[in-house]
Protein backbone atom coordinates (compact mmCIF):
# COMPACT_ATOMS: atom_id res chain seq x y z
CA UNK A 1 0.00 0.00 0.00
CA UNK A 2 3.01 2.56 0.88
CA UNK A 3 3.89 2.13 -3.00
CA UNK A 4 0.29 2.87 -4.20
CA UNK A 5 0.54 6.50 -3.77
CA UNK A 6 3.82 6.93 -5.69
CA UNK A 7 2.43 4.52 -8.22
CA UNK A 8 -0.73 6.58 -9.20
CA UNK A 9 1.37 9.61 -9.47
CA UNK A 10 3.06 8.13 -12.28
CA UNK A 11 -0.01 7.50 -14.08
CA UNK A 12 -1.13 11.45 -14.18
CA UNK A 13 -0.41 13.48 -17.32
CA UNK A 14 2.87 15.52 -16.48
CA UNK A 15 1.41 18.69 -15.78
CA UNK A 16 0.36 17.68 -12.99
CA UNK A 17 2.88 15.70 -11.95
CA UNK A 18 4.95 19.02 -12.18
CA UNK A 19 2.61 20.59 -10.09
CA UNK A 20 3.82 18.69 -7.09
CA UNK A 21 2.96 16.40 -4.84
CA UNK A 22 0.26 17.96 -3.18
CA UNK A 23 -1.69 18.91 -6.52
CA UNK A 24 -0.85 15.03 -7.96
CA UNK A 25 -2.44 13.77 -4.89
CA UNK A 26 -5.50 15.57 -4.59
CA UNK A 27 -6.27 14.49 -7.66
CA UNK A 28 -5.53 10.76 -7.08
CA UNK A 29 -8.07 11.26 -4.20
CA UNK A 30 -10.17 13.30 -6.70
CA UNK A 31 -10.58 10.45 -8.50
CA UNK A 32 -10.73 7.46 -5.98
CA UNK A 33 -12.30 9.17 -3.01
CA UNK A 34 -14.62 11.58 -4.58
CA UNK A 35 -15.46 10.19 -7.98
CA UNK A 36 -17.14 6.54 -6.81
CA UNK A 37 -19.13 5.61 -10.14
CA UNK A 38 -16.77 3.71 -12.40
CA UNK A 39 -18.63 4.64 -15.36
CA UNK A 40 -17.84 8.98 -14.50
CA UNK A 41 -14.58 8.11 -13.45
CA UNK A 42 -13.43 6.70 -16.40
CA UNK A 43 -15.01 9.22 -18.60
CA UNK A 44 -13.82 12.15 -16.50
CA UNK A 45 -10.31 10.91 -16.67
CA UNK A 46 -10.62 10.48 -20.43
CA UNK A 47 -11.53 14.35 -20.37
CA UNK A 48 -8.81 14.90 -17.93
CA UNK A 49 -6.35 13.82 -19.82
CA UNK A 50 -7.20 14.95 -23.04
CA UNK A 51 -7.10 18.26 -21.81
CA UNK A 52 -3.57 18.03 -20.09
CA UNK A 53 -2.20 16.76 -23.12
CA UNK A 54 -3.42 20.30 -24.70
CA UNK A 55 -2.06 22.01 -21.84
CA UNK A 56 1.04 20.66 -22.02
CA UNK A 57 1.57 20.94 -25.57
CA UNK A 58 0.56 24.83 -25.20
CA UNK A 59 3.47 25.06 -22.57
CA UNK A 60 1.12 25.60 -20.04
CA UNK A 61 1.61 24.69 -16.30
CA UNK A 62 -1.27 23.87 -13.67
CA UNK A 63 -0.68 27.45 -12.08
CA UNK A 64 -0.80 29.25 -15.66
CA UNK A 65 -4.16 27.63 -16.56
CA UNK A 66 -6.44 30.48 -16.79
CA UNK A 67 -10.33 30.44 -17.93
CA UNK A 68 -9.07 31.91 -21.15
CA UNK A 69 -7.41 28.98 -21.92
CA UNK A 70 -10.44 26.63 -20.93
CA UNK A 71 -12.18 28.64 -23.32
CA UNK A 72 -9.61 28.13 -26.11
CA UNK A 73 -9.88 24.30 -25.61
CA UNK A 74 -13.50 24.32 -25.71
CA UNK A 75 -13.90 26.18 -29.04
CA UNK A 76 -10.94 24.09 -30.69
CA UNK A 77 -12.92 21.00 -29.83
CA UNK A 78 -14.75 19.71 -32.78
CA UNK A 79 -16.61 17.19 -31.14
CA UNK A 80 -20.19 16.63 -30.77
CA UNK A 81 -21.63 19.74 -28.22
CA UNK A 82 -23.17 17.22 -25.68
CA UNK A 83 -19.36 15.31 -25.38
CA UNK A 84 -17.82 19.46 -25.29
CA UNK A 85 -20.03 19.64 -22.63
CA UNK A 86 -19.63 16.80 -20.40
CA UNK A 87 -15.89 17.38 -20.83
CA UNK A 88 -15.94 20.97 -19.69
CA UNK A 89 -18.29 19.05 -16.55
CA UNK A 90 -15.53 17.11 -15.72
CA UNK A 91 -12.87 19.96 -15.98
CA UNK A 92 -14.96 21.99 -14.11
CA UNK A 93 -15.11 19.82 -10.85
CA UNK A 94 -11.57 18.43 -10.88
CA UNK A 95 -10.48 22.18 -10.54
CA UNK A 96 -13.47 22.78 -8.52
CA UNK A 97 -12.06 19.95 -6.04
CA UNK A 98 -8.55 21.50 -6.21
CA UNK A 99 -9.61 24.81 -5.05
CA UNK A 100 -11.70 23.40 -2.00
CA UNK A 101 -8.08 21.58 -1.51
CA UNK A 102 -6.66 25.26 -1.46
CA UNK A 103 -4.29 23.35 -4.35
CA UNK A 104 -5.56 26.65 -6.87
CA UNK A 105 -6.72 29.92 -5.14
CA UNK A 106 -10.10 29.71 -8.28
CA UNK A 107 -11.69 27.34 -10.49
CA UNK A 108 -10.49 28.44 -14.15
CA UNK A 109 -13.53 26.46 -15.75
CA UNK A 110 -15.91 27.81 -13.74
CA UNK A 111 -16.70 31.09 -16.15
CA UNK A 112 -16.10 29.11 -19.41
CA UNK A 113 -19.57 28.47 -20.97
CA UNK A 114 -20.04 25.14 -23.36
CA UNK A 115 -22.53 24.66 -26.25
CA UNK A 116 -26.11 24.87 -25.46
CA UNK A 117 -28.29 21.91 -26.24
CA UNK A 118 -31.35 23.10 -26.25
CA UNK A 119 -34.57 21.18 -25.30
CA UNK A 120 -37.71 20.83 -27.87
CA UNK A 121 -41.17 21.54 -26.37
CA UNK A 122 -43.39 18.31 -24.26
CA UNK A 123 -41.19 18.36 -21.01
CA UNK A 124 -40.62 20.71 -18.13
CA UNK A 125 -37.95 23.27 -19.64
CA UNK A 126 -34.69 22.94 -17.66
CA UNK A 127 -31.76 25.02 -18.14
CA UNK A 128 -27.94 23.99 -19.38
CA UNK A 129 -25.89 24.50 -15.93
CA UNK A 130 -23.92 27.17 -17.60
CA UNK A 131 -27.22 28.83 -17.75
CA UNK A 132 -28.58 27.90 -14.32
CA UNK A 133 -24.95 29.41 -13.21
CA UNK A 134 -25.77 32.37 -15.13
CA UNK A 135 -28.66 33.36 -14.12
CA UNK A 136 -27.93 32.69 -9.97
CA UNK A 137 -24.41 35.08 -10.63
CA UNK A 138 -26.83 37.46 -12.19
CA UNK A 139 -29.18 38.18 -9.18
CA UNK A 140 -26.04 39.42 -7.15
CA UNK A 141 -23.89 40.60 -9.70
CA UNK A 142 -24.86 44.39 -8.71
CA UNK A 143 -25.98 43.97 -5.52
CA UNK A 144 -25.93 42.08 -3.00
CA UNK A 145 -28.34 43.01 -0.10
CA UNK A 146 -31.69 40.75 1.30
CA UNK A 147 -34.14 40.77 -1.20
CA UNK A 148 -31.23 39.39 -3.96
CA UNK A 149 -29.59 36.69 -1.66
CA UNK A 150 -33.33 35.84 -0.98
CA UNK A 151 -34.14 35.16 -4.31
CA UNK A 152 -30.51 33.48 -5.06
CA UNK A 153 -31.02 31.21 -2.23
CA UNK A 154 -34.44 30.37 -3.35
CA UNK A 155 -33.61 29.49 -6.83
CA UNK A 156 -30.24 27.49 -5.20
CA UNK A 157 -31.85 25.31 -3.06
CA UNK A 158 -34.86 24.41 -5.66
CA UNK A 159 -32.18 23.74 -7.90
CA UNK A 160 -29.63 21.76 -5.52
CA UNK A 161 -32.31 19.46 -3.78
CA UNK A 162 -34.78 19.24 -6.74
CA UNK A 163 -37.46 20.42 -4.69
CA UNK A 164 -40.99 21.81 -5.30
CA UNK A 165 -41.62 25.12 -4.68
CA UNK A 166 -44.58 24.68 -2.43
CA UNK A 167 -42.17 22.26 0.22
CA UNK A 168 -39.47 25.34 0.03
CA UNK A 169 -42.02 28.28 0.78
CA UNK A 170 -42.64 25.82 3.68
CA UNK A 171 -39.09 25.78 5.39
CA UNK A 172 -38.78 26.70 8.46
CA UNK A 173 -35.23 28.36 9.89
CA UNK A 174 -35.30 24.98 11.59
CA UNK A 175 -35.21 22.97 8.98
CA UNK A 176 -32.07 24.49 8.08
CA UNK A 177 -29.47 22.30 10.62
CA UNK A 178 -26.40 20.32 10.98
CA UNK A 179 -25.74 17.09 11.64
CA UNK A 180 -22.58 16.30 12.43
CA UNK A 181 -20.07 18.13 10.08
CA UNK A 182 -22.89 18.27 7.39
CA UNK A 183 -25.89 21.07 6.59
CA UNK A 184 -29.43 19.25 5.55
CA UNK A 185 -32.47 20.61 4.77
CA UNK A 186 -35.75 19.30 5.93
CA UNK A 187 -38.28 19.33 3.58
CA UNK A 188 -41.94 19.23 4.13
CA UNK A 189 -43.83 17.68 0.63
CA UNK A 190 -47.48 16.86 -0.36
CA UNK A 191 -49.12 14.48 1.24
CA UNK A 192 -47.61 15.68 4.44
CA UNK A 193 -44.49 13.21 4.22
CA UNK A 194 -41.07 14.79 5.05
CA UNK A 195 -37.52 14.08 3.16
CA UNK A 196 -34.19 14.62 4.66
CA UNK A 197 -31.35 15.59 2.06
CA UNK A 198 -27.93 16.81 2.45
CA UNK A 199 -26.92 20.52 0.92
CA UNK A 200 -24.71 21.03 -1.77
CA UNK A 201 -22.00 23.51 -0.73
CA UNK A 202 -23.05 25.81 -3.24
CA UNK A 203 -26.22 26.06 -1.91
CA UNK A 204 -24.88 26.24 1.61
CA UNK A 205 -23.35 29.32 0.88
CA UNK A 206 -26.19 30.92 -0.88
CA UNK A 207 -28.43 30.12 2.68
CA UNK A 208 -25.51 31.01 5.13
CA UNK A 209 -25.19 34.86 3.31
CA UNK A 210 -28.82 35.51 3.36
CA UNK A 211 -29.96 34.36 6.63
CA UNK A 212 -26.81 36.23 7.63
CA UNK A 213 -27.96 38.67 6.25
CA UNK A 214 -31.41 38.46 7.52
CA UNK A 215 -30.62 37.76 10.86
CA UNK A 216 -32.77 35.12 11.06
CA UNK A 217 -30.43 32.37 12.22
CA UNK A 218 -31.35 31.80 15.62
CA UNK A 219 -35.25 31.97 15.13
CA UNK A 220 -35.62 28.18 14.49
CA UNK A 221 -39.44 28.47 14.18
CA UNK A 222 -39.96 31.26 11.95
CA UNK A 223 -40.35 30.80 8.09
CA UNK A 224 -37.39 30.67 5.89
CA UNK A 225 -38.10 32.54 3.27
CA UNK A 226 -40.09 35.44 3.84
CA UNK A 227 -42.13 38.05 1.92
CA UNK A 228 -40.38 41.36 2.16
CA UNK A 229 -41.52 44.89 2.30
CA UNK A 230 -41.96 46.53 -0.81
CA UNK A 231 -39.88 49.87 0.31
CA UNK A 232 -37.37 48.57 2.65
CA UNK A 233 -36.61 44.99 1.53
CA UNK A 234 -36.77 44.06 4.94
CA UNK A 235 -38.61 40.27 5.81
CA UNK A 236 -42.19 40.63 6.93
CA UNK A 237 -42.18 37.63 9.06
CA UNK A 238 -44.72 36.12 6.61
CA UNK A 239 -44.20 33.07 4.98
CA UNK A 240 -43.23 33.49 1.05
CA UNK A 241 -46.17 32.12 -1.01
CA UNK A 242 -45.36 29.83 -4.09
CA UNK A 243 -47.20 31.92 -6.24
CA UNK A 244 -44.93 35.19 -4.90
CA UNK A 245 -41.84 32.93 -5.54
CA UNK A 246 -42.94 32.52 -9.42
CA UNK A 247 -43.34 35.93 -9.91
CA UNK A 248 -39.63 36.07 -8.43
CA UNK A 249 -38.13 33.39 -10.51
CA UNK A 250 -40.13 35.11 -13.57
CA UNK A 251 -38.40 38.62 -13.08
CA UNK A 252 -34.97 37.43 -12.01
CA UNK A 253 -35.40 35.25 -15.61
CA UNK A 254 -36.17 38.34 -17.55
CA UNK A 255 -33.37 40.06 -15.73
CA UNK A 256 -30.95 37.89 -16.44
CA UNK A 257 -31.77 37.56 -20.34
CA UNK A 258 -33.93 35.00 -20.46
CA UNK A 259 -37.07 34.38 -21.57
CA UNK A 260 -39.55 34.43 -18.48
CA UNK A 261 -42.47 32.41 -20.44
CA UNK A 262 -39.83 29.72 -20.56
CA UNK A 263 -38.48 29.59 -17.14
CA UNK A 264 -40.81 28.63 -14.02
CA UNK A 265 -39.80 26.90 -10.43
CA UNK A 266 -40.00 23.29 -11.85
CA UNK A 267 -37.23 24.47 -14.37
CA UNK A 268 -34.68 24.81 -11.51
CA UNK A 269 -36.22 21.09 -10.22
CA UNK A 270 -35.43 19.54 -14.15
CA UNK A 271 -32.43 21.43 -13.96
CA UNK A 272 -30.89 20.00 -10.99
CA UNK A 273 -32.32 16.74 -12.13
CA UNK A 274 -30.87 16.74 -15.43
CA UNK A 275 -27.15 17.68 -14.53
CA UNK A 276 -27.12 15.22 -11.57
CA UNK A 277 -27.88 12.61 -13.60
CA UNK A 278 -25.43 14.25 -16.58
CA UNK A 279 -22.45 14.01 -14.01
CA UNK A 280 -22.75 10.06 -13.25
CA UNK A 281 -25.95 10.03 -10.80
CA UNK A 282 -27.98 7.57 -11.16
CA UNK A 283 -31.79 7.37 -11.50
CA UNK A 284 -32.97 5.43 -8.76
CA UNK A 285 -31.12 8.26 -6.34
CA UNK A 286 -32.39 11.36 -8.25
CA UNK A 287 -35.58 9.46 -7.61
CA UNK A 288 -34.90 9.29 -4.04
CA UNK A 289 -33.21 13.14 -3.99
CA UNK A 290 -36.74 14.41 -5.74
CA UNK A 291 -39.58 12.57 -3.25
CA UNK A 292 -40.57 10.57 -6.61
CA UNK A 293 -42.61 7.63 -5.96
CA UNK A 294 -42.01 6.33 -9.13
CA UNK A 295 -38.57 6.67 -11.50
CA UNK A 296 -41.20 7.21 -14.20
CA UNK A 297 -41.63 10.66 -12.89
CA UNK A 298 -37.73 11.74 -12.76
CA UNK A 299 -37.87 10.55 -16.39
CA UNK A 300 -40.26 13.83 -17.40
CA UNK A 301 -37.57 15.74 -15.83
CA UNK A 302 -34.49 14.13 -17.26
CA UNK A 303 -33.61 15.88 -21.05
CA UNK A 304 -30.24 13.70 -21.81
CA UNK A 305 -31.82 12.05 -24.54
CA UNK A 306 -32.48 15.27 -26.04
CA UNK A 307 -28.78 16.66 -25.25
CA UNK A 308 -26.60 13.38 -26.55
CA UNK A 309 -28.86 12.69 -29.88
CA UNK A 310 -26.56 14.58 -31.91
CA UNK A 311 -23.55 12.78 -30.35
CA UNK A 312 -25.35 9.53 -30.93
CA UNK A 313 -26.28 10.14 -34.45
CA UNK A 314 -22.80 11.10 -35.30
CA UNK A 315 -21.85 7.70 -34.76
CA UNK A 316 -22.98 7.00 -38.93
CA UNK A 317 -19.81 7.28 -40.06
CA UNK A 318 -20.26 7.38 -44.07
Amino acid sequence: MADLIPQLRSTLPAVLQDAGEEASDRVIEFFTAEIRNKNTREAYARAVRRFFRWAEGHGLNLSDIEPVHIAAYVEEDDRAPATVKQNLAALRRLFDFLVTGQVLSSNPAEPVRSPKLKADGGKTPALTAEEARELLDSIVADRQELPQLRDRAIIGVMTFTFARVSAVCRLDVGDYFRAGRRWKIRLHEKGGQRRTVPVHHKAQDYLDAYIDRAGIREKRDAPLFQSLKGRTGELTGNRLLADNALQMVKRRAEEAGFDPAQVTCHTFRATGITTFLENGGDLETAQHIAGHASANTTRIYDHRDQQVAQEEIERVRI
